[in-house]
């Protein structure tokens, strides 16, 4: 009985000091701050059509909110309009087009007609819909919708002890490079167990879906847009990609011809950011787009200028899309309110070191903003034209197009 006993004791210090070690490396866990560039105060002028809409997109598909296996027909919901339910938008445009189609946009249903309850999430699946127009969107032939269904009960796991459990997919955000779509997104509270189940049964998976992650971000990829792989774990809230239980949120990833750059929110709720804001961006970088940096090998984001604090001083950025272009990074930000989980006003910054941006002072829009995108549509030595695609918490999204010239942006910039 002695013996035993030790066993216990030591088996139970064991598992303190294991304990303890896992909460000392998530504190110590610090994105690389950057020294940031001065204001050289140029600011860019004769913006072009950046504030006209030029119509509200009608989204000709179902938001399908069953389990896998499931086909309850009261949780497939109709969100054509008037029924707007609309979120996360990210779009790809092909000029010439790509499997008969210009734009190929991800999104989630949502708002609007879907977000009025807790319930709501089980509808926020990855859902794959294209167009001619920009303006009138169905899915593709063949694809099917949603890309993953919700998350059982059985798959999901609470947020804390004795909680409601709340499993869902979020932040959709895709590449397109080299013939290939890459598309990323987030599950919360979704058992490393189950993930495996979905996913490839592959090394990388087997190596990073070893313990339940508040969330992970995956990734399917897809040379024509209608057969995709099975999801691969990319990086997770845990340490050492991310302080524990962080939300990793809006995780946005661009391909600069070299390498992927993934830009993304972390709230300030810990001690590992330098400052007081209520969230920094960090950047990561990957060479095959799955296995990015870890935490400490991450960089904090400079913004020269921070035009949300003037409207309110307790902004900052909530979601963000990324793009690059012609050696240009752009960030669209929907910033507000992070400590109450949202955001009120969009914004665009650009870059050419992907490090130290300068944000146009004149919001895209001012009020009920969320997560929203902008893409390049056709490029020269002068100028840049954009599409963009400006998302409300009403489950609206509005398009419009716009350009800049390279010109003025590299004016603003300090050298």
């Amino acid at each position: 009985m002695p013996r035993y006993i030790a066993k216990l004791k030591l088996l139970s210090l064991l598992l303190i000091m294991f304990v303890s070690s896992c909460s000392q490396e998530g504190e110590n866990l610090f994105a690389e701050n950057i020294p940031a560039v001065a204001d050289n105060n140029k600011e860019y002028g004769g913006l072009v059509n950046y504030l006209t809409d030029i119509g509200t997109l009608n989204i000709n598909v179902a938001a399908n909110g069953n389990y896998p296996g499931i086909n309850d027909a009261s949780f497939v919901k109709d969100i054509n309009t008037p029924n707007f339910a609309y979120c996360h938008p990210d779009v790809q445009y092909f000029p010439n087009g790509f499997n008969g189609y210009k734009y190929w946009m991800v999104f989630t249903p949502f708002f609007g007609v879907l977000g009025n309850t807790r319930e709501s999430e089980r509808y926020e699946n990855p859902s794959i819909v294209v167009s001619n127009d920009g303006l009138n969107w169905s899915s593709p032939n063949g694809v099917k919708t949603p890309l993953q269904r919700t998350p059982s009960k059985n798959e999901i796991f609470p947020e804390k002890k004795d909680a409601p459990k709340y499993g869902f997919w979020s932040d959709v955000d895709w590449t397109f490079e080299n013939g290939k779509f890459s598309l990323y997104y987030r599950g919360c509270f979704i058992k490393a167990s189950a993930l495996k189940n979905r996913g490839a049964k592959s090394q990388n998976n087997s190596k990073k879906l070893v313990n339940n992650a508040q969330r992970t971000i995956v990734r399917q990829t897809s040379t024509n847009g209608i057969s995709w792989t099975p999801l691969e774990a990319v990086y997770t809230s845990n340490p050492p990609y991310s302080p524990k239980n962080n939300h990793i949120l809006s995780p946005s990833i661009v391909y600069n011809g070299k390498e992927y750059v993934s830009f993304e929110v972390e709230n300030n709720i810990s001690a590992n950011f330098p400052g007081n804001d209520p969230s920094y961006i960090i950047r990561r970088t990957s060479n095959n787009g799955l296995d990015f940096s870890n935490f400490n090998q991450s960089k904090v984001v400079n913004f020269v200028n921070k035009p949300w604090t003037k409207v309110n001083s307790e902004y900052a950025p909530w979601h963000i899309q990324a793009t690059y272009v012609d050696g240009y990074y752009f960030l669209c930000i929907a910033a507000g309110e992070v400590r109450k989980f949202t955001s009120e006003s969009l914004y665009l910054a650009f870059s050419k070191d992907g490090l130290n941006f300068k944000v146009l002072p004149k919001p895209f829009a001012e009020q009920n903003i969320y997560r929203s995108s902008i893409f390049p549509m056709k490029t020269d030595n002068e100028t840049i034209d954009f599409g963009a695609i400006v998302a409300y918490k009403s489950g609206v999204f509005k398009y419009r197009e716009f350009q800049l010239n390279k010109a003025k942006l590299d004016a603003c910039l300090s050298k």
